[in-house]
């Protein structure tokens, strides 16, 4: 296809949100969108966003931004999204009303699955109201899995945005802002555990920990860590889960602490010199930030 002008939007919008998982779809559609449509312009393309923050049903906004793409004349509508499944689905995939658009849709998948996603490939898909009723070709990218740990441990907005210009167009222009005089180079700080970090961000929202989200195992991460045992349900619980199928169990991440994740935990520490209680205290916790296999 050649490419001139294109609508681009963002899924969903806050009065009718997407899915959640490790992160929002609705926030990472619109961070996204935002990226992409600069990186585009950098490189001297005319893109409209028409994205809709008003509908106030899905109906509604999915109308809304059909009669946005609708108003401009363009070579192709671009719909930004995220999937989700139930923890166990990951990697990319385009959905196209026709074959018109397979090879830009399949362009697009192949960028994405350069960062390590999964390549699920380009499906057709006649029953999307997006797809259906814009009057330029259109695209939907299911960027990855919102609710997939594998997923969420590579996603990245902004490598995101540029795998998508990739594809669409084969070249990647950053924008470059002025650079000051360099300073000298500081002692660069560790970098952490994304499953730190995120178990941080979760303490803080639950609890108001008011911890520094740096993804750093230390002592006031341990300390506001809370007790946990079967019954539980959330993200922490989502969470454990997590860190014991990366050290080598078999759980379904649905956050809920039934009798398979406390068996889990129960051998879990066994393998590590604990009281076998299943039960996640203090010192389970300590494992757990460590992230070791044994």
């Amino acid at each position: 296809m050649n490419l001139k002008v294109l609508n681009i939007h963002a899924g969903h919008n806050t009065i009718v949100p997407g899915a959640n998982g490790y992160f929002s779809e609705t926030t990472e559609n619109k961070n996204v969108k935002n990226a992409v449509i600069s990186k585009l312009q950098s490189l001297g393309y005319t893109v409209y966003d028409c994205t809709d923050d008003s509908g106030k049903t899905q109906n509604e906004n999915l109308k809304n931004i059909v009669s946005k793409c609708n108003d401009n004349t363009v070579d192709l509508d671009i719909s930004i999204h995220f999937n989700a499944s139930n923890g166990q689905g990951h990697g990319v995939e385009v959905l196209q009303y026709s074959d018109k658009t397979q090879a830009i849709a399949q362009n697009i998948c192949n960028a994405i699955a350069e960062l390590g996603f999964k390549n699920r490939g380009v499906k057709e898909r006649t029953d999307l109201y997006v797809l259906k009723k814009t009057k330029a070709p259109a695209i939907l990218i299911e960027c990855c899995f919102c609710d997939s740990a594998i997923d969420a441990g590579l996603y990245n907005y902004d490598s995101m945005a540029s795998a998508i210009v990739k594809g669409l167009t084969g070249e990647v222009k950053e924008i470059v802002q002025p650079q000051p005089a360099p300073a000298p180079t500081p002692t660069p700080k560790p970098s952490g555990d994304n499953w730190v970090r995120r178990l941080q961000e979760e303490l803080n929202r639950q609890f108001g920990a008011r911890l520094v989200v740096d993804g750093i195992n230390g002592p006031k991460t341990l300390k506001a860590c809370p007790m946990v045992k079967k019954g539980a349900k959330g993200g922490i619980t989502k969470l454990i889960q997590e860190r014991l199928v990366s050290v080598g169990f078999n759980l379904t991440l649905d956050g809920i602490f039934g009798e398979n994740t406390k068996k889990a935990v129960k051998v879990f520490q066994k393998n590590r010199g604990l009281t076998e209680d299943g039960i996640v205290g203090p010192k389970t916790w300590e494992w757990l930030l460590k992230g070791t296999k044994m």
